[in-house]
């Protein structure tokens, strides 16, 4: 089976990861592929996008779930059995895994998000990688990006931080923020972040091209 380039990244909030995403995508002529498997699994499950937007990377927890399965409206209003949840937090985990197998066997691309670096087949064409940055650095980048205030946006980021590890714990088993999981983890920190991207794209196309001759060398034996 001949398998497509398949670029995954992992992020914590405010490392930049979904910029240099699209940055390797661009240049090395990848489908990018983030908020589309959110749009598609909607279409699927018969639901509205924004609907599944809050469970993004993260398990609803318990009271989200109990006032989900009710039903409210004025008392006067007649009464109307309590709505039945058309998915779970398990059922949309695997609508997307399905969703991203189909397109990671389609085309070459850069996948952000949705834990592909565990749910997809590995294989030589693969490059996962998880960035990471301290909290103080993707703070301050949180807040120039959404016009926050350090407090809110710190609590953005230690949110996200908590949300995702314990959503890929409970679907996949996995620590999410492990290295060993990844061919690479950048702390994000470290340079410029176009600086960093134009790197990363030189490490995606040299694996590559080194797994291309490879595979040259081994047909022509």
């Amino acid at each position: 089976m001949e398998f497509r380039t398949t670029v995954t990244i992992a992020r914590r909030m405010g490392s930049g990861g979904t910029y240099i995403g699209r940055v390797i995508a661009e240049r090395l002529g990848l489908r990018y592929v983030d908020r589309e498997v959110l749009q598609i699994a909607a279409e699927r499950l018969g639901v509205e996008c924004s609907a599944l937007e809050p469970n993004r990377e993260r398990v609803a927890g318990f009271w989200e779930r109990f006032l989900g399965s009710l039903s409210f409206g004025p008392p006067e209003g007649t009464y109307a059995p309590p709505p039945v949840l058309t998915y779970s937090d398990r059922a949309l985990f695997e609508c997307q895994t399905g969703i991203l197998r189909e397109v990671a066997a389609r085309d070459d691309c850069v996948i952000v998000g949705y834990g592909a670096a565990y749910v997809l087949p590995r294989h030589a064409r693969m490059v996962n990688i998880f960035f990471h940055a301290p909290k103080a650095y993707r703070v301050r980048r949180v807040m120039e990006l959404y016009d926050l205030e350090n407090e809110r946006a710190r609590g953005m980021v230690e949110e996200s931080d908590r949300l995702r590890a314990r959503y890929f714990q409970e679907m996949t088993g996995r620590d999410w923020s492990c290295a060993d999981n990844y061919h690479l983890a950048v702390d994000t920190s470290m340079s410029p972040l176009p600086e960093l991207a134009e790197r990363l794209v030189l490490f995606v196309e040299r694996r590559l091209r080194a797994v291309q001759s490879d595979s040259t060398n081994r047909s022509s034996t």
